[in-house]
């Protein structure tokens, strides 16, 4: 064997070695974020009971405009309630809880001060890969916003956003179970899909909109660039939430949007 093919060797062996190390340290983190959301799953609990209509609605006299997208009938919204005192003694960047039962998502949400800390930070703040599931920095926390942004990993194992991915192969999960739900303090907010697709890591569809122009086009371009029909009216009218993650690898990676508009909430009492 030539000196030159045993620098081949050693360097491919180093390589190999190192492959190896980084394999193994994922595996480790993403190992380390499971079992930390498993111990999160805590402060949140089914209700054994729901509570009764708060609002009843004379016969033949209408609400008003304002209050028909408030609904008074809990059990139209998921059966968990989050402990947000609990979940703020770990970290007081939580600022809601994220549910979709189509596909497995129930997380709590924090927001920090830029959209790279929570990339590589977990909710309990240990530093780690699969990082955490995250609002964008610059939208109002009270989903006031016109589009409020969720980031999060695309996660091998499945969690966090990791089971986004399957609405692509089976559009069977979007037709039993088209909601998204945002557990706040003062309530839970109700969302609708009515796109969702992939693009390009440079998408034009990272747009949180300022204006009530930007808006109105960038539903018509979610819109347009469903790879499903959802057949969910949504407009300008209303705001809407985008859950965002990546899907691939190397070169042909890309980023699958999901977007939900809003369809109601249930306040508590």
């Amino acid at each position: 064997m030539t000196r030159f093919q045993k620098v081949i060797v050693v360097v491919a062996s180093l390589t190999i070695v190192l492959s190896i190390v980084m394999l193994v340290k994922l595996g480790v983190e993403y190992n380390a974020a499971k079992e930390e959301y498993s111990d999160l799953g805590q402060y949140v609990t089914e209700t054994t009971e729901l509570p009764k209509n708060t609002i009843q609605v004379p016969e033949g006299e209408e609400m008003e405009e304002e209050k028909l997208r408030q609904s008074y009938i809990r059990s139209d919204f998921p059966d968990i309630e989050v402990d947000f005192d609990g979940l703020r003694k770990i970290n007081d960047d939580v600022v809601a809880w994220l549910y979709v039962g189509a596909v497995g998502i129930s997380y709590p949400v924090v927001q920090g001060e830029d959209n790279e800390y929570y990339l590589h930070q977990t909710f309990e703040d240990q530093k780690n890969s699969s990082g955490c599931i995250f609002m964008d920095w610059e939208v109002n926390k009270d989903l006031t916003s016109w589009n409020t942004f969720f980031y999060g990993h695309n996660m091998k194992n499945g969690t966090m956003f990791g089971s986004l991915k399957k609405m692509i192969k089976d559009n069977s999960l979007y037709e039993n179970n088209p909601y998204i739900y945002v557990f706040v303090e003062e309530g839970i907010y109700r969302y609708k899909i009515f796109s969702y697709y992939l693009d390009t890591p440079d998408s034009k569809m990272y747009w949180t909109c300022d204006t009530f122009k930007e808006y109105r086009k960038y539903i018509r371009d979610a819109l347009e660039k469903s790879v499903y029909d959802c057949k969910t009216p949504a407009t300008e009218d209303d705001n809407c939430v985008t859950l965002v993650t990546c899907n691939g690898s190397g070169a042909g990676k890309k980023r699958f949007f999901v977007h939900g508009i809003f369809i109601d909430r249930y306040l508590y009492e």
